[in-house]
């Protein structure tokens, strides 16, 4: 059998940059997919993060990203009093440069390596980020973000999950639908996220995922709101509640508060 090739950080890194340059990913399979199986997840994503996004106003606040700001103050009366994004992508710098032209509150936008801020500590009251802490070092950022923030400051992260054997074989047979060195989160991430911060989810598609995938085969790729889909985020909303299953779901919502 062959053995996974070790990179080191700044390997990773410019392979990371490389590929989210060149825009080398192939999610043309997973985009119809998450359209069924998140149909109502993603309604349900955003009541959640309308409501977490509200103790943004008024904040010095850093994306560890760039534009996942946008989606997420969108419809809100978001009004932060700084925004700061760092990206290792120069093309996706320039996405959030180009989005923050006529926004009505400072931002910064920096060229910089999520794994090591550069920035001074207790520069922020928040720091949040969509599905990107899974490309990342996670201590090594985890403890840069504890560093920046100041006493009770914020987190918000949307991540995608690695716990649930199905989702690790999807994962192996579909490679060119992420780069070669992210990694969902599993047990051990999340006991680091707990060691420097209060912590508090919800978890999101599991049930939904395969009946997602039946409601694709069924009615092709339209009619996301069918009964097959709301079955399955039915049945999410109601094990969701129960601990023991957590590790089967496929995303998380993490926020906490600096400890």
């Amino acid at each position: 059998m062959g053995t996974k090739e070790v990179r080191t950080r700044e390997e990773i890194n410019a392979l990371e940059k490389e590929i989210w340059n060149e825009r080398t990913l192939d999610r043309t399979k997973i985009r119809k997919l998450r359209r069924h199986a998140f149909h109502f997840s993603y309604k349900k994503q955003k009541r959640i993060l309308d409501s977490l996004v509200k103790d943004f106003s008024d904040k010095d606040v850093l994306e560890l990203g760039s534009y996942t700001w946008n989606v997420w103050f969108k419809g809100n009366e978001v009004r932060p009093k700084s925004l700061t994004c760092i990206n290792i992508s120069d093309n996706d710098l320039e996405t959030g440069k180009k989005l923050a032209a006529n926004v009505d509150f400072k931002t910064d936008f920096r060229l910089m390596d999520a794994n090591s801020l550069e920035f001074e500590d207790e520069s922020f009251d928040v720091v949040f980020g969509g599905a990107i802490l899974h490309h990342l070092d996670i201590e090594k950022t985890i403890n840069h973000v504890h560093r920046v923030l100041r006493p009770n400051g914020k987190i918000v992260f949307l991540e995608p999950l690695n716990m649930n054997p199905l989702y690790k074989i999807y994962r192996k047979l579909n490679p060119k639908e992420r780069t070669p060195d992210e990694h969902a989160l599993i047990s051990k991430d999340i006991a680091i996220l707990k060691s420097s911060f209060t912590f508090d989810h919800y978890f999101f598609d599991f049930f939904s995922v395969a009946t997602g995938f039946i409601a694709l085969k069924v009615f092709g790729d339209k009619n996301y709101g069918n009964w097959l889909n709301r079955l399955g985020y039915g049945l999410d909303s109601f094990f969701s509640k129960i601990p023991v299953c957590h590790p089967l779901f496929a995303r998380v919502i993490i926020y906490g508060e600096k400890k």
